[in-house]
């Protein structure tokens, strides 16, 4: 009977204590608070394309003395595939056309490579060996660079092509790159007719005509310019 009275007891304690952790549990609280994030974004638009436009030198170049025979249309003509260049010709490097308006800021830069292969020459029969001698001038910008300025081909290609690569030119995000013609470097060449002396080298016939006949011998002079542009993103 004993035994029956604390069974008893013990199960009531058993529910009295489940029932009071069901009402503690229930009433326990914190403070909660929530935030959720969403955005979406795409790449930044470049889509730059740049057009180099012509070449620098040519097969035949149009007369400029009037006093030639009309039928004669041109002063210089290459008998085979090879351009040519000669006194009283000229030429330039057209522009590269740039189009684009990249959502990034960009760095229009121009990189030159100049080779002069041959360039030597005489100033009469006297002389005995050949000398530096380049009679071309080429014109980047505003600025006239002469080879007859020159002591030697590498002092004249280094100014050429420092002047070149020097050009280079900003620009903030969305920027219609096709308005940015006035920026765009000129560079021109020109071998004249009669004039123009050097500084340092006197032009002379002679030493014109000395490198033409090297031509004829199979010995010709030649000249390569050629001119990079590059759109980079900057930072």
């Amino acid at each position: 009977m004993k035994k029956n009275k604390m069974m008893r007891a013990a199960s009531a304690l058993m529910v009295a204590t489940l029932l009071t952790t069901s009402v503690i549990s229930g009433t326990f609280a914190k403070y909660v608070t929530s935030e959720s994030s969403n955005d979406t974004a795409r790449v930044a638009k470049f889509g730059v394309e740049i057009t180099a436009n012509g070449t620098m030198f040519a097969k035949e170049y149009a007369k400029d003395n009037q006093n030639v025979l009309a039928t004669v249309t041109n002063s210089v003509i290459s008998s085979d595939s090879d351009k040519v260049l000669a006194p009283g010709t000229s030429g330039d490097l057209a522009k590269s056309t740039i189009t684009g308006t990249p959502e990034v800021a960009v760095d229009v830069k121009r990189e030159a490579t100049l080779t002069l292969t041959g360039w030597m020459s005489k100033q009469s029969d006297v002389d005995t060996v050949e000398s530096y001698y380049c009679p071309i001038k080429i014109t980047v910008g505003n600025t006239l660079y002469y080879g007859l300025d020159y002591d030697n081909a590498n002092d004249f290609i280094a100014a050429v092509v420092g002047a070149i690569n020097a050009d280079s030119h900003d620009y903030a995000p969305k920027t219609n790159l096709s308005d940015i013609s006035n920026d765009t470097l000129s560079v021109t060449w020109e071998w004249a007719f009669e004039g123009l002396d050097g500084t340092k080298v006197n032009r002379t016939d002679y030493a014109d005509t000395y490198l033409g006949n090297k031509a004829a011998e199979g010995n010709a002079p030649k000249i390569e310019l050629t001119v990079t542009t590059t759109v980079t993103q900057i930072d």
